[in-house]
């Protein structure tokens, strides 16, 4: 049903590299407005956010949790290791205290993007 979502980011040049690095490729995109990153049957389409809403987010490093949202994004990966040992290099991490687990033959773990987000790894099996 759902063919992919929409993600408003401060720094989309950052978000862009955040989510090429856990398996997306870039199949669309304008410098500075958006950033298309899709895998086989999904899109994230990444929209920079106006400057004046912008400049009113905080981002701290690391990044504060936004776990206070009814909407976690899923990413499929071939390795929820791989993604792990790349996710320092592009601004990412566990979601702190949060461990692997198996739900419906995938092994699933929670990471935060550069900007804070929550997002859900899943790797079959």
């Amino acid at each position: 049903m759902l063919k992919g979502a929409v993600l408003y980011a401060k720094d989309l040049e950052k978000l862009k590299a955040f989510y090429l690095a856990i398996g997306g490729r870039l199949t669309d995109g304008i410098d500075g407005e958006f950033a298309a990153i899709s895998n086989d049957d999904t899109e994230l389409v990444i929209l920079q956010a106006p400057q004046k809403i912008a400049a009113q987010i905080p981002i701290e490093d690391p990044p504060v949790v936004r776990s206070a949202t009814p909407l976690k994004p899923i990413v499929c990966i071939t390795s929820i290791a791989d993604v792990l040992e790349k996710l320092p290099r592009v601004g990412g991490r566990p979601v702190p205290g949060s461990k692997q687990w198996k739900f419906r033959q995938c092994f699933v773990q929670d990471i935060v993007d550069a900007e804070g987000n929550v997002v859900q790894l899943w790797q079959p099996e």
